[in-house]
């Protein structure tokens, strides 16, 4: 299975558009090391997190998300505790947003947690 058909199948799995799948391999293109990234994933169903964004990574990205919605999943809202192809593409997806607008998406990761840590506010 290819890449793109591997993400196309993620993409199926977790009920988002086709102009979401064409999005995301569009501005996929555009990273070889979130590619391979991507492809060790794929193989390996596992992180490698050799992309580091300021020091933030796809695992931190992915763990930010689950506490960011946690609240939201406690309700039983939204789909991210059950579906892990949703979780694997946002996380993917944040990071390459990362590489474009690296700051806006730290102030969130830092400003939208509940978990309390050294510098925070």
């Amino acid at each position: 299975m290819s890449l793109e058909e591997w993400i196309a199948a993620l993409v199926s799995q977790a009920n988002l558009t086709q102009e979401f799948y064409d999005d995301f391999i569009k501005r996929l293109s555009r990273y070889d090391d979130i590619i391979e990234e991507l492809r060790y994933y794929m193989e390996h169903n596992d992180f490698m997190d050799s992309v580091s964004i300021k020091g933030y990574s796809a695992t931190d990205i992915l763990v930010w998300q689950i506490d960011h919605f946690k609240s939201h999943m406690d309700r039983g809202e939204y789909d991210y505790q059950s579906n892990q192809s949703y979780m694997i593409l946002m996380a993917y997806d944040t990071l390459m947003k990362m590489k474009e607008d690296p700051d806006s998406i730290i102030l969130s990761i830092k400003g939208e947690t509940g978990t309390d840590y050294a510098d925070k506010y």
